[in-house]
Order: C-alpha cells, then structure tokens, then sequence
C-alpha cells in the first residue's frame, strides 16, 4: 500500500541538557541531509521539552544506512534526551525493526490512506 517505510521517536530532554541536544541535533542533521534515501528526517519539541523525530526512508536499505550512520551519534543523543516511546511505520523487515528492540516499538502496519 505505501511504499514507504520510517519511525518516529519521541523523548525528554534531561535537564540542563538543551543545548547539547541542540548541537547533537544539528550535527546529525547535517549528516542525514547526504543520505540520499532519507526522505524525512524532523525534529519538533515542546516547550517543556518533549521531543519528537519524524523520520521516513524511500527504503529499507535506505533505512539500514541511516540507522548505522546514526549510531554514530547514538552515545551523545541519550545523553542528553531520554527516549521514551518508538512507533515503527509500514512494513519494516524484522532485520531492521531488531536494530529498535531495546525500544521496544509499537508496529503500526499499513491500513489505508495515500501518499504523495
């Protein structure tokens, strides 16, 4: 139905961490913007400091590289963010929805709609 696969991630900044979020951020960003497959890759947060990653890949192959390109980011991010939810979009291949395990994600599978 939707070609398409991705995740979001949600968090809570630690505190007094904001700024190191920040930095960590942009820099995996700048990153994510050469993976050619990555087809989303934002950032929103509240206020009071809830964070929210949308993320989508054209792929799964496209979807394995930025997970191991993130990896490398993985250390610093928890630092300073606390994960607290994971929500897997589309048919993820177990191989790759094994790569989240530790977050244990909610598996939300197609079911209708459209995309452009």
């Amino acid at each position: 139905m939707f070609e398409n696969i991705g995740w979001i991630v949600e968090a809570k900044l630690k505190d007094g961490k904001r700024d190191e979020f920040e930095a960590i951020m942009k820099e995996i960003v700048a990153e994510t913007q050469k993976e050619a497959g990555t087809l989303n890759y934002q950032y929103y947060i509240s206020d009071d400091g809830d964070v929210m990653v949308y993320e989508r890949f054209q792929d799964v192959e496209s979807a394995h590289i930025h997970v191991t390109n993130w990896d490398n980011f993985a250390e610093r991010w928890v630092a300073a963010a606390e994960p607290t939810r994971m929500v897997h979009l589309g048919d993820l291949p177990d191989d790759l929805r094994s790569r989240h395990a530790a977050l244990a994600p909610l598996w939300l599978k197609p079911f209708g709609g459209f995309a452009r």
